[in-house]
Order: C-alpha cells, then sequence, then structure tokens
C-alpha cells in the first residue's frame, strides 16, 4: 500500500509509507492542515498487492543493469564541461559563449523533458525496448557529432539525437530499481546512480588522452562504442517486472501521459520547485567549471581533471547517503545535502575561487554534497507516489526541470559574457543562490509531510 496521502486524513496519526507498504515510520502530533485539493491520488484507492523482492540475484543483476546504463548516461551528463572546454578552444573558437551553451542547454532540456512521454510508456510497456531505442539513438548521435564543425551541427547530432537517445534510457533505468526495492530502496538507487559517479570519472579521462593521442573526431567514436557497451548491458539486466505496470487505472480508464493535477499536491509541487532550481544550478556549475578553471590559470588537462575529481567524490556522495537515508529519512538526508551543497558554493567556490587550492577543494565538496540531487530525488518522490504512477510524476517532474535546463545555462552563458573575473564570480553567486533556494523548497515539501518537527525520520 503507498503512502497515505496527507490530503486526504487528519494529521494527528498518520503511517508514512512507501510504494510497497512497508512502513518507514509513524508520526503522531499536530501538524500542518492540507486540504483535499493538495492531493490528486487517493492512496487508500491504489492498493498494491504485489510484493517487493528487495534482494536476490535478479533484483541485484537489474541494479547492475541500471548502474551499467547511468554510466554512459548520467556519466555523459556530468561530463559536458569536458566537450564544452574543448569544443569552445577547438571548433567553435570563433563563436560566442552564449551561442556555444544552447548546444548544451537543448542537449540537457531533451534529455529529461521527453520523460512525459518516456514515464507514461514505461509504466506500460517496461524498459527493454525503451533501452534498446535509446542506446541506438544514442550510438548514432555521438557518432555524427565525432564530425561535427559547426553549431547547427552539434544541436543536430549531440542537442538532439544523443538528448533524445538519453531520454529513453534515463527514466527506465531509474524507475525499474522502484519495482523490485522497497525498503533498500535508498541503498539500491544510490548504488546504481554511482554509475553516474563512475562514467563522471571515467569520460573527461578517457577524453583527456584522447584528445592529445588521436584528436576529437576518434576521442568521440571511442566514447561513441564505450556508451554503446553499457548500453546495452543494461538493456539485458535491466528488466522490469511485469506484474507491477499497467496500462489501465483501477477505474479502468487509459492513464495520461502527463497530469498537471498532480501539481495540487504540494509536497509533489516543491519538491518538483527545489529540483528546478537546483538542477539549474548544478548542470550550470558542471558545464562551466573546467572553463572557470581554464580562467584561473589551470591548464585545460587538469581542468579535466576537476570534472574527475568532482564526480569522483560523487561516488561517496550517492552512495554513503543513500545508505543513511533508508535509517534516518530520505527528504532528511536531502535536505541536508542540499545545504551542503549551496554551502559549498557560497563559502568555498565563491570567496576563494581564484585560488587554485580552492578550486580543488570546491570539486570534492561540491561533488559529494551535489550527488544526492540525481540519486535522492526519485526516491524521495517515490516515497509520496503510487508505484503505478511512478513513471507518470516522473515524467511530470523531468518536463518542468527541462525548462530550467533549456534556458538556464544560456543564463549563466549570458553572465559570464566576456568571461571576465567579475562575471565570473556573479555566475558563481547565481549558482549559490540557486542551490540554497533549492534547499528551501525541499524543506517545505517536507514540512508538508510532517511539519516543522526535526526529530522524525521521512
Amino acid at each position: 500500500m503507498p503512502i497515505q496521502s496527507v490530503g486526504e486524513q487528519p494529521l494527528e496519526s498518520f503511517e508514512l509509507q512507501p510504494p510497497g507498504g512497508v512502513s518507514n515510520s509513524v508520526y503522531r502530533g499536530s501538524e500542518p492542515e492540507l486540504s483535499q485539493e493538495t492531493s490528486t491520488i487517493s492512496q487508500n484507492e491504489n492498493h498494491e498487492d504485489h510484493d517487493f523482492p528487495d534482494g536476490g540475484t535478479k533484483a541485484y543483476s537489474v541494479v547492475f543493469g541500471s548502474f551499467m546504463g547511468l554510466v554512459s548516461t548520467f556519466g555523459l551528463l556530468n561530463s559536458m564541461g569536458a566537450i564544452q572546454a574543448y569544443v569552445s578552444i577547438h571548433q567553435l573558437s570563433h563563436v560566442s559563449t552564449s551561442t556555444i551553451s544552447w548546444i548544451f542547454s537543448i542537449y540537457l532540456a531533451l534529455s529529461f523533458a521527453v520523460g512525459v512521454v518516456v514515464g507514461p510508456v514505461f509504466d506500460r510497456i517496461g524498459s527493454r525496448l525503451l533501452l534498446l531505442g535509446g542506446s541506438c539513438l544514442s550510438f548514432a548521435g555521438l557518432m555524427s557529432t565525432a564530425s561535427c564543425t559547426q553549431v547547427w551541427q552539434f544541436i543536430l547530432a549531440l542537442s538532439i539525437c544523443v538528448g533524445l537517445g538519453n531520454a529513453l534510457m534515463v527514466t527506465p533505468l531509474v524507475g525499474v530499481i522502484g519495482q523490485w526495492f522497497c525498503r533498500k530502496r535508498g541503498v539500491a538507487i544510490g548504488m546504481a546512480t554511482t554509475g553516474g559517479s563512475v562514467g563522471g570519472i571515467a569520460i573527461p579521462l578517457m577524453l583527456r588522452s584522447l584528445y592529445t593521442s588521436v584528436g576529437f573526431t576518434w576521442a568521440i567514436r571511442v566514447l561513441a562504442f564505450f556508451c554503446l557497451g553499457c548500453q546495452l548491458c543494461a538493456a539485458l539486466l535491466a528488466t522490469s517486472r511485469d506484474a507491477i505496470y499497467h496500462s489501465v487505472d483501477n477505474d479502468g480508464k487509459k492513464q495520461k501521459f502527463i497530469d498537471f493535477r498532480h501539481l495540487l499536491d504540494r509536497k509533489l509541487s516543491f519538491l518538483i520547485a527545489g529540483t528546478f532550481v537546483v538542477e539549474l544550478a548544478l548542470m550550470s556549475a558542471t558545464t562551466y567549471f573546467a572553463s572557470y578553471a581554464i580562467k584561473q590559470g589551470i591548464s585545460q588537462s587538469s581542468s579535466y581533471l576537476l570534472l574527475t575529481i568532482f564526480n569522483a567524490s560523487g561516488v561517496l556522495g550517492r552512495w554513503i547517503p543513500g545508505y543513511i537515508s533508508d535509517f534516518y529519512g530520505r527528504f532528511n538526508v536531502m535536505v541536508v545535502m542540499l545545504i551542503g551543497f549551496a554551502l559549498s558554493i557560497l563559502v568555498i567556490w565563491l570567496p576563494f575561487g581564484q585560488y587554485h587550492g580552492a578550486i580543488y577543494a570546491f570539486a570534492v565538496a561540491g561533488g559529494f554534497t551535489s550527488a544526492s540531487i540525481l540519486t535522492m530525488t526519485p526516491v524521495c518522490l517515490g516515497e509520496i507516489t503510487p508505484t503505478n504512477e511512478f513513471g507518470q510524476r516522473y515524467g511530470l517532474l523531468y518536463i518542468i526541470v527541462s525548462v530550467g535546463n533549456l534556458f538556464g545555462i544560456p543564463m549563466s552563458a549570458a553572465i559570464i559574457g566576456d568571461e571576465s573575473e567579475k562575471n565570473y564570480r556573479m555566475f558563481v553567486l547565481f549558482c549559490g543562490l540557486l542551490s540554497f533556494m533549492g534547499a528551501v523548497c525541499w524543506f517545505i515539501s517536507r514540512y508538508y509531510i510532517v511539519g516543522l518537527k526535526l526529530n522524525v525520520r521521512v
């Protein structure tokens, strides 16, 4: 039985349950009043009579398959700075920063926006066909990117083709974990999404070496085959549990691809708002972090190493919070990590960013604290979502987030402008304030579950 809706009953005593019916804890006391309009789901009517394996050879093979797929999808997302820094200096050296930014903003937006369609399709047909289709698109796009020399070519190959390929894969790679795990969902998703950090370590190191040894064209071709191997492994192992996903709802009516009435649930709406601004900060920071380092006198080769350090710290930042969240609460851990990310920007990067040591320190601290953004978001979403609607809500979340990804990087590029020291400081401040706003929104989402109580697990 999924989490009982906060808006469906008085909050003197309620039991918070993740999808699948395994209780996390019981909260008692006076809570914020919510009207019935704040939730569009009647959890009591969405009774789910299946059990979660929560372990076993098959379940953990799914985790490994998801891990391999996310090495290439989230790993590539985390490595965009290594491509942006190179093409800005070489193929597109004559093009303005703001124009180049559209290549990566469209790529990021498509990687998540198409989730509004992919989510419900995943709810109906499972993961395998989506993963196979996405891997073909991604491979074709990367092979084409290798030969690009103009902005429009990069947009067609990298932004659109690779972006759509990633979009077909991200939702099933993350969503399939929720079909196999309930009590251990936090640590399972943490283990799987560690693939994003592993890819973020491997890909910049790979490109750093290949750029100098074989050039850009063959570097991207090697990357294409690397990603294809990971994605085919995912398609083989990350399979769905057919018993969970349904093509119709309980009334026998076709489910909508997207239902904005879900936003009437204030828990969900503030979760989406928080994810919107935090991902805008994270994607902007990782896209221009290498360029910022080069501006501060760090070599181009070492700037790629900084991205590797950022993502290496994220390995622990994905796994440790996921493990802890199963004991202390998913929302609690998420809020703490987001506060830590904001502080790493405002306390380390902003005031001391001109020092190389501080840049490396931010790579460690920022990488660790920001890793929870991609790891814990689907876990927390699962806490307030019936399992058979996860794909739909996940798609709704990321079509909204994609708007931030589409315009956020060009906004950051406009702030950076002529790449002066002052403009880069304003860019860092922009990222810091966004991350702080995100932490506040996540805390408000938590408030609509348990109020201002701090000593409860949620």
